[in-house]
């Protein structure tokens, strides 16, 4: 009985976080701290209460952090953002939360690819990206030859509508 309630407030919590979020990322372009700080700290209760694996969960998310960290440094993604992919990926299995967040970050940057090409042509967007890859592996930074010259444009509805899709794919092909 108490584990089939854990269950329902793993699917119930999340939903509920990404629909007050899309809305205020729709209106707004503002993820608040008052809808992601709750549900990241009922995604910790969860974790302890409801899973038997919290070593590997912790070792996970803490890589998952990291991901995100180094994302979110280099301006790819806002902090809400984060904050939401991180209490979201407190509701799945380790498997599923690194699905979810790899096709989310696949996601935006074809998103953002496809941005680009439409701005400077394919041959000069893939060269931006051949450059910036071999300067982030031999120099550790990121130059941002594939970004220059682009206008951000945000997704359409803001992040919290792809974090979104991208969740509830998840959760179809991760249904357990």
């Amino acid at each position: 009985m108490m584990q089939e309630m854990f269950n329902d407030l793993a699917l119930l919590i999340p939903l509920m976080m990404l629909s007050i979020c899309v809305v205020t990322d729709w209106r707004k372009r503002k993820i608040y701290n008052w809808v992601t700080i709750p549900g990241f700290i009922l995604g910790i209760i969860y974790v302890i209460y409801a899973k038997t694996y919290s070593v590997s969960y912790g070792v996970s998310f803490f890589f998952l952090f990291l991901i995100v960290l180094f994302v979110y440094s280099h301006g790819a993604m806002r902090g809400g953002d984060v904050k939401l992919l991180m209490a979201l990926s407190l509701f799945l299995t380790p498997g599923a939360f690194f699905f979810n967040s790899a096709l989310f970050m696949f996601s935006a940057f074809f998103y953002f690819f496809f941005q680009t090409i439409r701005i400077k042509g394919l041959s000069q967007t893939v060269n931006d990206v051949k450059t910036d890859s071999l300067v982030l592996i031999v120099v550790g930074e990121n130059n941002n030859s594939f970004a220059n010259g682009v206008k951000s444009t945000f997704f359409p509805g803001g992040g919290a509508a792809l974090i979104s899709l991208c969740y509830i794919v998840t959760l179809f092909l991760f249904s357990y």
